[in-house]
């Protein structure tokens, strides 16, 4: 039975085999730039594990910032099942989870970006309330 659990250093490699199943492009993410230990003693991201036979089998984080405008503010980024255990609920309790620390944290306000093609996930968020907005997100790499 798996279970839920926070980030622990001795996921990293498992943390690795994940990401590398979300980006679009494994071959342009610098997996070395991984900081594990600042995700795991960051007060302000709480990312959680999904663990089976002593393997991070998933992955999800909610990184919650302050604003002027509205106060703290959540940002879930980065779920992500195995691809060998996708399809049986796992998704839905790790954003449960995550939904859970929000309100704990009295966040009010959390937002997600996803992928067009990921099409579950996609879902997923919408089966539990979020609405896709039309921001016209802009980004800049630096």
């Amino acid at each position: 039975m798996p279970k839920f659990r926070p980030l622990k250093k001795e996921d990293h490699e498992d943390l690795i085999v994940l990401l590398s199943q979300l980006v679009q492009d494994p071959s342009k993410f610098d997996f070395e730039k991984l900081d594990i230990d600042r995700l795991i003693e960051s007060p302000h991201c709480h990312c959680i594990v999904i663990e089976h036979e002593k393997k991070a089998i998933g992955f999800g984080a909610l990184s919650v910032f302050l604003t002027p405008t509205y106060g703290y503010k959540g940002k879930i980024e980065d779920i992500i099942i195995h691809e060998k255990h996708r399809g049986k609920g796992l998704g839905k309790k790790l954003m449960q989870k995550l939904l859970k620390i929000a309100k704990d944290n009295k966040i009010k306000n959390i937002h997600l970006t996803s992928n067009p093609k990921r099409i579950p996930a996609r879902k997923l968020y919408e089966s539990l309330g979020f609405k896709q907005k039309d921001t016209g997100i802009f980004v800049l790499d630096i």
